[in-house]
């Protein structure tokens, strides 16, 4: 009986051994590796007749692209809350209607991803050349027109966005221009955040801060800084409505042309903007009263070149009064699919300016 005794000890201290020298807290966790890919394409009609105001504040014209950017790359996982990735590709693009290809391949997309969750939130991190979508921040049409979006549309840099329970941040860095002999040094900082008060109000801001500086031939630096806090509040709960919402924001600028004038220019403005959503269709008003947010949009540089959209990228419409009425339709397709059709009517301080008719239809894997 004492021999069975101490084989038993003995095969109980071979077993519990082992579990108890497992130490899975310190031992460095194994590298999960995949690899990875994405296709995004995009279908872009964008038309736009303000023959009505004679083209003067904002220019007729057809954007009719086609756009397709694949690319491939792998994954790391060190661990369940961090992730790295690193992608290559290309993005395609050709304007209906064109007759040549050779600038078919439009720019490389190199970037590299970062992801990182905690207790408190998720953090995520882009760098190089990459798609402008996946900017999450609100910026309205004083920031970046439609035409600019569908026109630019990578950026080339870095964005860093934070994620909480209500609030959200992103502050993305885009480098637009080398210095050179025609061509200017330019860069452009935007930020966005909003936070959840209420489950019927929303705080944030959008900003822009951008760097028009030297060329080899103009030798004069122009800022163009936009800042626009603002508040939402919605009133579809308990409501058959998907959206029913009043949106008021301060638009205050700083504009310095340091080659003419060392005094700034500080032109400020309220926005105003209502939106009501239901099956999908939805109905906005967006409308700006104050002063001119672009006074140097017809100016011309010391190298004859006119400013206009190199200096700025929204609707060239905030020189008083402006009112923007869409009507758009965006069904829910699949995960993969959106289709997005709308309307624009545009007025200032003397009337109708034009029209504008959009069609945008994007796959995403």
């Amino acid at each position: 009986m004492h021999h069975k005794r101490t084989l038993c000890l003995l095969l109980l201290c071979a077993l519990t051994l082992p579990a108890a020298g497992q130490r899975p807290d310190i031992r460095p966790a194994r590298n999960r590796f995949a690899w990875e890919y994405a296709v995004d394409f995009r279908y872009i009609f964008d038309n736009r007749e303000f023959a009505t105001s004679h083209d003067e504040v904002v220019p007729s014209g057809t954007m009719h692209t086609i756009v397709l950017a694949p690319t491939v790359g792998f994954s790391l996982e060190p661990s369940r809350n961090v992730r790295h990735s690193l992608m290559a590709g290309v993005e395609l693009a050709h304007d209906m209607g064109s007759h040549t290809w050779a600038d078919f391949a439009r720019e490389p997309i190199i970037f590299y991803n970062a992801q990182a969750r905690t207790r408190k939130g998720a953090f995520e991190a882009f760098a190089g050349i990459f798609p402008r979508t996946n900017m999450e921040g609100a910026y309205g049409e004083a920031f970046f027109s439609g035409m600019f979006r569908n026109s630019d549309r990578n950026l080339e840099g870095m964005l860093l966005k934070w994620r909480a329970e209500r609030f959200y941040t992103e502050l993305a860095f885009d480098w637009m221009g080398k210095y050179g002999p025609d061509t200017r040094e330019r860069f452009q900082l935007v930020s966005a955040g909003q936070w959840q008060a209420a489950h019927w109000l929303q705080l944030g801001w959008t900003g822009s801060f951008y760097h028009y500086a030297c060329s080899e031939i103009a030798g004069n630096v122009v800022d163009n800084h936009l800042l626009e806090p603002w508040l939402k509040m919605d009133f579809s709960r308990r409501t058959r409505w998907q959206e029913l919402s009043v949106q008021a924001g301060m638009l205050v600028a700083y504009q310095c042309d340091r080659g003419r004038s060392a005094k700034p220019l500080l032109p400020c403005g309220g926005e105003l903007k209502l939106t009501a959503r239901r099956w999908n269709v939805s109905l906005q008003n967006t409308t700006y009263l104050g002063g001119n947010l672009m006074p140097y949009f017809r100016d011309i540089d010391p190298a004859g070149l006119p400013y206009a959209t190199s200096l700025y990228f929204g609707t060239p419409c905030y020189n008083g009064f402006f009112d923007l009425a869409e009507l758009a339709w965006a069904p829910r397709i699949t995960r993969y699919l959106s289709l997005r059709l709308s309307a624009r009517a545009y007025f200032d301080k003397l009337g109708f300016l034009g029209w504008q008719q959009i069609i945008s239809l994007r796959f995403c894997l």
